[in-house]
């Protein structure tokens, strides 16, 4: 399996050393960014990007928590733990959906502990197999914004930016995605419902988190507006 690809944010060398020197003591394989600041990790941050971000909150400039409040503007699903010598922000972090809290100095048990679940979470995740090339892939559909079909052909659009063509039939993908938080707003399009910022009404399209618009047809319109809501409903209850 691929490493995991971590984004370390402190601004003190000496932390995000001790965190380096860490994970290179883990039995699970991994590759770090590192930030000195909040604004450096958000210019540079695209969902998708990382698997798990390390977080210090007391920085200069920006807080963690700032950062992290923005973050999942852009990305509802990335793990995210909090390293501090404080856990007054307990609360907020059960808010923003993060992962763990680990009190400074953070152990090698913390953080063993911590790749361990995130690499479970991300193995287990449901995917999408495709055949491309001659060879099968296991795509998880986190991973996956939406997919489209263009006459022979379905693109699939993912959260790194990257793109997948595949000869084929959408219709033929759609039965491995049932059960999962996904919707067919139009016959050419097939949406991850987790990346769906809001409905355009008056152009009648979903507005996706990578800035595009996906096209709602009439028939499906009451359907789209449903479904969308249905699952921002459970996802507050801690189903989705």
């Amino acid at each position: 399996m691929e490493p995991l690809r971590l984004a370390i944010c402190d601004d003190l060398p000496e932390e995000r050393e001790a965190l380096l020197a860490l994970l290179e003591q883990a039995p699970i394989a991994t590759v770090c960014a590192q930030f000195a600041s909040s604004e450096e990790l958000l210019e540079a941050f695209r969902p998708g990007g990382f698997d798990l971000l390390l977080m210090d909150i007391y920085m200069d400039g920006m807080t963690g928590v700032e950062a992290v409040r923005k973050i999942r503007e852009m990305d509802e699903t990335i793990p995210i733990a909090f390293t501090t010598t404080s856990t007054e922000h307990t609360l907020e972090s059960y808010r923003l959906s993060v992962l763990k809290y680990l009190e400074k100095p953070v152990r090698q048990k913390d953080i063993n502990d911590l790749l361990h679940l995130v690499k479970l979470q991300r193995d287990s995740a449901p995917r999408l197999t495709i055949r491309q090339g001659g060879e099968t892939q296991k795509i998880p559909l986190s991973e996956l914004f939406y997919l489209e079909q263009k006459a022979h052909h379905v693109f699939l659009y993912r959260r790194d930016g990257g793109t997948l063509q595949l000869y084929g039939k959408l219709s033929d993908l759609l039965p491995q995605l049932e059960g999962q938080p996904f919707f067919c707003p139009h016959k050419s399009y097939c949406v991850n419902l987790a990346f769906v910022r809001g409905i355009n009404e008056e152009y009648q399209c979903y507005e996706m988190a990578d800035g595009k618009n996906v096209p709602i047809s009439r028939s499906n319109r009451s359907k789209a507006k449903r479904a969308y809501e249905d699952f921002l409903f459970a996802r507050t209850r801690g189903d989705g």
